[in-house]
């Protein structure tokens, strides 16, 4: 399981020196995001978006790779939503 610790240990890692554990902490958020993606509109996304300009291309690759999981699993929950939503009213 997950905590906020240890988000916040990893979006403090997106700002480490070492490139390939900036790469690996955006690859882990996207991870995360991908299984809590409304959660992760408020601080794993603007982290991952500071990070997709990283000097460093594998940085911006793993940063872009995780919000496309993020934005794919949002979409899939919000689509979820509508459809339960739809599901709890009946016409006559």
């Amino acid at each position: 399981m997950t905590t906020r610790k240890d988000v916040r240990r990893l979006i403090k890692q997106t700002r480490h020196k070492d490139a390939s554990l900036r790469a690996l902490a955006a690859l882990e958020l996207g991870e995360i995001g991908s299984k809590y993606p409304i959660r992760a509109l408020k601080n794993i996304v603007p982290a991952l978006r500071k990070i997709v300009n990283d000097p460093d291309k594998d940085v911006q690759r793993s940063a872009m790779e995780a919000l496309a999981d993020i934005r794919t699993a949002y979409e899939a929950a919000q689509q979820e939503k509508q459809q339960t939503a739809g599901g709890k009213f009946k016409l006559k």
